[in-house]
């Protein structure tokens, strides 16, 4: 069976591209539907559109003349198709003997095909098997039944023709775009600066993202416009406005302006930037791996949490860095509670689960973490490993937040403290009232002092070995047995930087100078650095 050009991946990955008269049809698919239209339903139809003209063209061919098939004859001036060279046609016009140890004797046609000079030559009369033979007649070339429909075509390779459509198309100023949808700009309704001015005051009376049906009320935009076409013309137009943030989830488009946005939600905190350290999991000791699942990290991915599975809630116990920065991780636990969303950052409502009131959140996605409970946490003074209760609600952008509460204590805590340009620790009664993690507990005496700590080692280029070599033997002093659990030493460590439970861990386990104690504890001996 001779393979048509648009059943391969060839055609459609490297050599598609959009004709004018492709241009053309995809206008007139949007001006016939009287609306945006998305670009995976473009790339069918253009996927149908080639498959038709290809087979269209093969039919037109075919009536030229003669499918040529070797084991037939062919006499001078008989007129051929043939379909391995493209369905090209050419006309015989001479012929010879021919012989081959494998076929015998045969007829050699000499064929000058259309546009050439040159004779080519191909056998006729052939006997016995050969791959250009055919059964039938010339309407299998058109009806074979492995051919693949258009709609598989477009789930093999309709990625490769949505972007070279859409390139294509971005070069033509009557079409608009907004997200993946098509229309033609003559058809937009016209948002000008003052409907923009509206939207923009609207957001601030409202104090809160809104959606894009949420202007129209106010906006008093064309009635006789169809909504679908006065939302798609409000969305490119504000898309178009650097005043406007788009903080939609999947699904829906959500308008806040950029000059309010938390500036935590554009940047991340520093705290929150992982500095990545290569090291290798199979020199994490065994019991260190156990310990590492317990920690809600971010930057711990499948491949030490396990598989992510959809949740409707969870409890994590909270790390240091999201404590000092007020938020929240995105963990392979916690990353199904909470909508997603193409966009860098969207709006979620955090509602606290001892009073019921509503906080403002963000999801910032590309860097995997929840902002907006600083004051939360400090309301209740959580300190650093809280349990934190997550459940989602029957709206998918409102998540409760919760803790265990418990009766306040005075409880011993490990508290960080700048001694000069030293990273040093104490042990101090604080108030406690939740169930938490006493492991991963960690405070500050002096915020601002520990961030010239922190300032100070990122200007050196401090290692993460070197934090390790200063922050163990510090820990240790705390402990009668001179001992310090695993869990303390991340979050120690992440004071100076920050730092995933793995590479931690590899350094405790392949350090000489870090010798295990067994049940997660481990001291320091400096008489066994280097060797």
């Amino acid at each position: 069976m001779i393979q048509r050009r648009t059943q391969t991946g060839t055609y459609w990955q490297q050599q598609f591209t959009l004709s004018g008269k492709d241009v053309q049809f995809v206008l007139d698919l949007i001006l016939d539907a009287g609306r945006p239209m998305g670009e995976a339903l473009l790339a069918r139809r253009l996927i149908e559109r080639h498959v038709k003209q290809e087979e269209e063209t093969i039919r037109a061919e075919l009536s030229k003349g003669v499918v040529y098939q070797p084991q037939n004859t062919y006499p001078a001036g008989e007129d051929l198709i043939f379909p391995a060279l493209d369905y090209a046609h050419g006309t015989v016009v001479g012929t010879r003997l021919g012989r081959n140890p494998d076929y015998g004797e045969f007829t050699v046609i000499q064929v000058r095909f259309d546009g050439e000079n040159d004779i080519r030559e191909f056998a006729s009369d052939l006997r016995g098997e050969h791959a250009l033979q055919r059964g039938g007649d010339d309407e299998d070339l058109l009806s074979a039944s492995n051919l693949l429909s258009p709609d598989d075509l477009y789930e093999e390779h309709g990625e490769y023709v949505e972007v070279e459509m859409s390139a294509t198309l971005e070069e033509h100023e009557e079409f608009v775009n907004f997200r993946t949808d098509w229309f033609l700009r003559d058809l937009l309704v016209d948002i000008d600066l003052g409907y923009r001015n509206i939207a923009e005051a609207l957001i601030e009376i409202k104090g809160r993202p809104l959606t894009t049906a949420e202007f129209l009320p106010d906006l008093d935009l064309p009635a006789e416009v169809p909504e679908e076409i006065r939302v798609f013309s409000l969305n490119h137009a504000l898309d178009q406005d650097v005043r406007f943030d788009n903080v939609g989830d999947r699904g829906r488009d959500i308008w806040y302006l950029r000059r309010l946005t938390p500036e935590a939600a554009i940047a991340p905190p520093a705290r929150l930037e992982i500095e990545r350290v290569p090291y290798s999991r199979p020199r994490i000791a065994e019991e260190l791996l156990l310990i590492e699942r317990e920690i809600d990290d971010e930057g711990s991915g499948e491949e030490v949490m396990g598989p992510s599975r959809p949740l409707y809630k969870t409890a994590i116990a909270l790390i240091y860095p999201h404590w000092r920065a007020g938020t929240l991780p995105l963990t392979v636990r916690t990353r199904g509670l909470f909508p997603e969303s193409p966009n860098h950052h969207s709006p979620v409502v955090l509602v606290d689960g001892q009073s019921g009131d509503r906080m403002q959140g963000w999801v910032v996605h590309e860097h995997g973490f929840v902002y907006g409970l600083a004051d939360w946490y400090q309301r209740y003074e959580l300190p650093v490993g809280t349990y934190i209760k997550l459940e989602r609600t029957r709206d998918p952008r409102v998540i409760h937040v919760d803790f265990e509460p418990r009766r306040l204590k005075r409880l011993w805590t490990r508290v960080a403290v700048a001694d000069g340009d030293r990273l040093t620790f104490q042990v101090l009664k604080l108030p406690v009232a939740c169930e938490y993690d006493d492991f991963l507990a960690i405070s500050e005496d002096n915020p601002e002092a520990i961030d010239r700590l922190w300032a100070a080692s990122h200007a050196r280029g401090d290692t993460l070995l070197q934090v390790l070599m200063r922050v163990v033997p510090e820990l240790v002093k705390l402990s009668p047995q001179a001992t310090v659990h695993a869990k303390a030493i991340y979050s120690a460590v992440n004071i100076l930087k920050r730092t995933t439970p793995g590479p931690i861990f590899a350094l405790l386990s392949s350090e000489p100078c870090f010798v295990p104690m067994g049940g997660g504890y481990w001291t320091y001996d400096e008489t066994l650095v280097g060797s």
